[in-house]
């Protein structure tokens, strides 16, 4: 049994928890970065189609199930998240996305945010993460003060055919916004860039812009931030308001830990999140 206590505890390295630690970490405070995952292995299998996809060897192997059926979740426990095996599109939510919502069946609720108040760390996010792209040619994109910093990526012969014969018959085709890094945006060097090898592959060059080698590689040069890898959040214990968050459990190689925090940042995904929240109400 181990009781820590740090100033801010993150759980989770995807895009949410490694570019929160990213932030935070010159701020001098003590971070523990908690991932139940470990660092993905630079290997041959990672551009290997058969082995990424067939195998799914870098899935969770995991069972959850869809009421009574088990199915195997399309989730990476690694260092960066999901990040890792993402094609680097990186798109912003539109207006209409924070707004209240008509369905059939029922009214998704306006956010307590709009798009403005995300607007300036969308720009901040699109400069750590190397996006090139374009302003004003997607008819669907919200306001932006900011252009990106970095072109868009020319498009292979076949696409820009196809893109040049869209635009005839009258529709918008624009470059999608990625996140990767060139070597235009020094001081980073020029890396050995297969594009063709981004959307569900682990990027052993490091020149996709994902979580790990975007905001926690940098992040862990700070003597104040604390990784530790393999460490399974188990269970929240609240005070008595359940507002705050008094010891975060952790199982890690066998070992029953215990942690506590000043800020408790819960980022382990949408779907991880919530079950951990859910185990936090069962508990409590």
């Amino acid at each position: 049994m181990s009781d820590k206590h740090y100033d801010v505890i993150v759980i989770g390295s995807g895009a949410g928890g490694g570019t929160m630690t990213y932030a935070l970490a010159p701020s001098g405070k003590r971070i523990l970065l908690l991932e139940r995952g470990d660092f993905l292995p630079k290997e041959r299998q990672n551009w290997d189609t058969y082995s990424v996809f067939c195998q799914q060897r870098y899935v969770t192997d995991e069972t959850w199930y869809n009421g009574e059926q088990p199915f195997r979740p399309t989730i990476h426990y690694w260092v960066g998240g999901n990040t890792k095996m993402y094609g680097a599109a990186m798109f912003r939510l539109r207006e209409r996305d924070f707004q209240e919502i008509k369905y059939p069946d029922g009214i998704s609720p306006a956010w307590p945010l709009s798009y403005q108040d995300f607007a300036p760390y969308y720009t901040r996010a699109e400069r750590l993460y190397h996006v090139h792209g374009q302003r004003g040619i997607d008819p669907t994109e919200p306001p932006m003060e900011h252009d990106y910093l970095y072109g868009p990526l020319p498009h292979e012969p076949r696409i820009q055919k196809l893109a040049d014969d869209l635009e005839k018959l009258g529709y918008h085709p624009f470059p999608l916004p990625l996140g990767v890094r060139l070597g235009d945006d020094k001081p980073y060097p020029q890396p050995s860039v297969h594009l063709s090898a981004f959307d569900g592959y682990p990027d052993p060059s490091e020149s996709k812009a994902d979580a790990q080698v975007i905001a926690v590689n940098p992040a862990l040069e700070f003597d104040n931030v604390t990784l530790m890898v393999n460490s399974l959040v188990t269970k929240l214990e609240t005070d008595a308001s359940g507002r705050s968050v008094t010891q975060v459990h952790v199982e890690r190689e066998g070992e029953q830990l215990t942690f506590s925090a000043d800020i408790v940042v819960v980022a382990a995904g949408a779907a991880n999140s919530a079950a951990l929240f859910l185990r936090c109400l069962l508990y409590t």
